[in-house]
């Protein structure tokens, strides 16, 4: 036989004939479709091989977002004295190097794989944070432009930031839409991030109107309200890290992902077990 290994997309063994000649054994590991989702969140396993032979970066993925995430909703939600939106300025590092940097990696490397639906998931999100880190920074001065139109308190400001989040309030929602066919924990993450974004939107367009206390008090509210909803995103993801982890470096792990691609729209392709 060759002494070069031959790769199949299996997981190999070599061994050796007493004339030391080499030999290769292939092993196929089947696994469910919950197990699957519990590596990789995608509902169908992508052609080829090359997830046997590259790490799973869904875990980075995750990391990357929930990290800047979290601490974002608990400024929203103004816990420890946190003043939303001045004290997510402190949050750039994070949103600059684990959001936007972290989560594009991941992203990429969920193409490679074929993953279509998480490529897409962490390179729009992580590019969010890196846009949200650019334009609140002070080191860009972003605002200086708008200078003759109110500055931070001017509708040309705030509707520009109005008109993005609403933007991502739209892509949440497709995201949503395709999640019912992944996990129920993905479908309350992106629930979740439908009703932050709305709400922050909302809080962006009331801004630029604002004149009295009352009225900076209703966008402290909206944004409190954004916190609370984002929340669920919060709990939920932490969760999948968790599952993520014990599935990665085989620990047992009881709790269940509420698998969806077997039961909403299930194709006849993928009713039995996936090889991988």
């Amino acid at each position: 036989m060759s002494s070069e290994d031959k790769y199949n997309g299996d997981n190999i063994h070599r061994v050796e004939t007493a004339n030391g000649d080499p030999l290769t054994k292939t092993m196929t590991m089947s696994l469910s479709n919950e197990q699957y989702e519990r590596l990789f969140f995608q509902p169908s396993a992508p052609r080829g091989d090359l997830r046997t032979r590259l790490g799973n970066p869904t875990l980075l993925g995750l990391l990357g977002f929930l990290i800047p995430y979290s601490s974002t909703m608990f400024i929203l939600c103004g816990l420890r004295g946190a003043v939303p939106p001045t004290s997510l300025i402190g949050l750039n590092g994070d949103y600059y190097f684990l959001g936007a940097i972290a989560m594009n990696i991941a992203g990429v490397c969920e193409f490679i794989l074929g993953n279509t639906f998480p490529f897409a998931v962490f390179v729009v999100y992580g590019t969010h944070w890196g846009s949200l880190a650019y334009a609140q920074d002070p080191g860009h001065n972003l605002l200086a432009g708008f200078a003759s139109e109110g500055g931070a308190t001017g509708a040309a400001w705030n509707s520009s930031q109005g008109f993005h989040n609403v933007t991502m309030t739209l892509v949440s929602f497709a995201f949503l839409i395709g999640s019912l066919r992944i996990n129920v924990l993905f479908v309350l993450v992106f629930f979740g991030l439908v009703m932050l974004f709305s709400f922050i939107a909302a809080a962006d367009f009331a801004a630029s109107t604002a004149t009295t206390p009352a009225d900076a008090a209703h966008i402290s509210k909206l944004l409190t309200i954004a916190g609370g909803f984002g929340m669920i995103g919060t709990v939920c993801g932490w969760y999948l890290v968790i599952i993520v982890v014990c599935e990665s470096t085989g620990v047992p792990c009881p709790l269940p992902i509420f698998d969806l691609s077997t039961k909403v729209f299930p194709k006849k392709a993928e009713k039995g077990d996936k090889n991988v």
